[in-house]
């Protein structure tokens, strides 16, 4: 997994990447929220992998982590079977 620092319309983002897929999270002192992910190969549980590892990332430094609305079900069933705060 590789992260990076990104800067999207003037937002500072931490994009992480893992095999197709790649995620953007917004980050402050105590929270972590995913501003989106996307990935190439669906259905490979690459983004399942990846969330699991960010998620975990954010907590071990203390951070409350969640994510931005889901926008489809198998969104859904991810923050769901992750166990992430989908902020609606």
């Amino acid at each position: 997994m590789k992260r990076e620092i990104v800067n999207i319309l003037g937002m500072e983002l931490e994009r992480w990447t893992h095999k197709s897929c790649q995620a953007d999270v917004a980050v402050g002192d105590d929270w972590a929220t995913l501003y989106v992910i996307e990935s190439k190969e669906k259905r490979k549980g690459h983004a399942e992998e990846l969330l699991r590892e960010i998620k975990k990332h954010y907590e071990s430094e203390g951070k409350d982590f969640g994510g931005d609305v889901a926008l489809n079900a198998g969104m859904e069933k991810l923050y769901q079977k992750l166990n992430i705060k989908e902020y609606k």
